[in-house]
């Protein structure tokens, strides 16, 4: 009988590993969302586009830099240029300085990860209820509505460790680690405006403000630049007080901030859209206890592995998802 590893979700993370396993056994990904991504998806309104979670990533390791060649070569990732700033209010810009690459997948960040979803097996729209049932050595997987998706020899999950921590909670010891890590919420405001960017900055840092980061997104390589299309970011601790609060409202509070700091007009933009990422970064107060670990147990055939254990960096996810598949082919 020929083996099969189920995978819950399609980001960087979960294609990677499926990519890795594909030709050791059958392999399936479930996916809740409509597409491909995950935080490095890319959402489409009208004649705007907007990278509404991961805005671009660096390649620091000798191995990912190595990866990526194929992909720069063919223009599926290129480098974003231009100039960056910080902003505060009632304050002149700042110069901000990248002292590395910062890269992008073309023509939306989810780019790379449709690339890699070629000829693979995936589930999209379909969301998986947490584990009940082993049978045989086999995970029997339902979807939340009860309906069968099959027995599977190893489930792997590369959800966020809270929906994680849910799927496989029945089975995991009390020594779990997976289980301390805390990922906190952000919000994505997106803005489109039908005329042209008019300033030199493609992004900017802000200051002093429940906003963090405000990037130009039509600045980026291949995306329309006929049109303005604004991702504005917020601070993750003001997200985390505020992740349940009244979606709308919220809505309008960031976008007067955002009116305040760029001292622009967007109540009558041509496009406004709120996304909340629940789970989005790392808790850095438990940077002290950080370790680089993804989590296995071969006994289970359970594992786990996202931005709960990689600084949620592109790269990092990468990396412990390749180290992850490592050790699991040692073991087959």
């Amino acid at each position: 009988m020929e083996k099969r590893i189920a995978i819950i979700g399609a980001g960087i993370g979960g294609l990677t590993l499926a990519n890795r396993l594909r030709d050791r056994a059958e392999v399936i990904v479930f996916e809740k969302a409509r597409g491909v991504g995950g935080r490095m998806s890319t959402r489409h309104s009208e004649v705007f586009s907007f990278d509404h979670g991961a805005q671009f990533f660096t390649a620091r390791n000798a191995e990912f830099k190595k990866y990526l060649l194929p992909s720069l070569g063919s223009g599926l990732i290129q480098e974003w240029k231009g100039k960056v700033i910080t902003l505060a209010k009632d304050k002149k810009p700042g110069k901000r300085i990248w002292f590395e690459p910062h890269y992008v997948c073309c023509p939306g960040m989810n780019g790379l990860c449709k690339k890699l979803a070629e000829g693979i097996d995936v589930r999209l729209l379909c969301e998986v209820a947490p584990l009940k049932e082993r049978k045989d050595g086999r995970w029997s997987l339902l979807d939340r509505d009860g309906k069968a998706l099959g027995d599977f020899d190893l489930v792997i999950s590369t959800a966020p460790v809270a929906q994680t921590v849910n799927f496989f909670s029945d089975f995991l010891t009390a020594e779990a680690g997976i289980r301390s890590e805390k990922l906190l919420a952000c919000y994505s405001l997106m803005i489109g405006l039908s005329k042209p960017w008019p300033h030199k900055w493609i992004a900017a840092k802000v200051l002093g403000s429940p906003l963090e980061w405000i990037a130009v997104n039509s600045s980026k390589p291949f995306r329309n630049k006929a049109v303005t299309s604004l991702v504005v970011q917020t601070e993750n601790d003001w997200a985390e007080k505020n992740v349940d609060g009244d979606q709308a409202q919220i809505l309008e509070f960031l976008r007067r901030e955002l009116e305040s700091i760029l001292q622009l007009e967007l109540a009558d933009a041509d496009c406004i859209l709120l996304h909340r990422w629940r789970y989005a970064m790392l808790d850095k107060a438990q940077d002290d206890d950080f370790r680089e670990a993804h989590f296995f147990d071969p006994k289970l055939k359970l594992a786990s592995v996202g931005d709960w254990c990689s600084r949620s960096r592109v790269e990092d996810v990468w990396l412990e998802a390749n180290r992850l598949a490592d050790e699991i082919l040692r073991l087959e």
